[in-house]
């Protein structure tokens, strides 16, 4: 592997982190959105005390790791399809 290589291999790696990266915090904030939207009296006796909104904010970070899921299958489909890339 040259140099070349090298670098575009680092250049690739590191905007897939990015784009990772991008697609948790979305899916995070978009999770805490659509949370919102849910009726939490009927589902926890006190929906406004902390461990509520600590729930809440557990539930949004799984929905983060979904979108990262998501987007780790689409970009190594990508990388399928273009092996170049």
């Amino acid at each position: 592997m040259n140099e070349v290589q090298a670098t575009a291999a680092s250049l690739i790696l590191g905007t897939d982190a990015v784009l990772l990266l991008l697609f948790f915090f979305v899916g995070v904030i978009g999770g805490w959105w659509a949370l919102g939207a849910l009726r939490w009296d009927k589902i926890v006796t006190q929906p406004l005390t902390s461990q509520a909104q600590l729930l809440r904010f557990f539930l949004a970070l799984c929905c983060g790791l979904l979108a990262v899921f998501v987007a780790a299958l689409l970009l190594g489909a990508i990388q399928l399809l273009h092996p170049a890339l």
